[in-house]
């Protein structure tokens, strides 16, 4: 299955914006990638890997990845609502701030190394 990656995380770009179609949006927040992810939804993309990932809560990082289906069909319901679903408990959550530069590199690479897992999941499975 072909799939893209929405993402606001640079680790997760630079390690396969040349491998696989990306919406890298730098400068966006973790509930406007949830928010984009539901655009891409309701214009028939499939959500393939869980928007709500790993044990981090959604304010306790500001990266997300989300792995969608590269084509768009038709509306999917059941995509519609886990990312739904994510957006409320999203909003739930005040996105602390004051992080170190350790600490923003520990949410960097937590948040890569669950979507190389959704990726080596979907790649393995095809």
């Amino acid at each position: 299955m072909k799939f893209r990656i929405i993402t606001n995380n640079p680790s997760v770009n630079l390690k396969y914006k040349d491998l696989y179609p990306m919406d890298y949006h730098e400068d966006a927040t973790f509930l406007e990638i949830m928010e984009f992810t539901r655009s891409k939804v309701h214009i028939g993309h499939e959500i393939l890997t869980h928007p709500l990932t790993g044990s981090i809560k959604p304010g306790e990082t500001p990266f997300k990845s989300i792995i969608i289906s590269e084509e768009a069909t038709k509306l999917n319901f059941d995509s519609l609502k886990l990312i739904e679903d994510a957006i409320i408990t999203t909003k739930k959550f005040v996105l602390r701030r004051g992080w170190t530069d350790k600490i923003i590199g520990d949410f960097k690479l937590i948040d890569c190394d669950i979507i190389t897992s959704g990726v080596e999941s979907i790649t393995q499975n095809n």
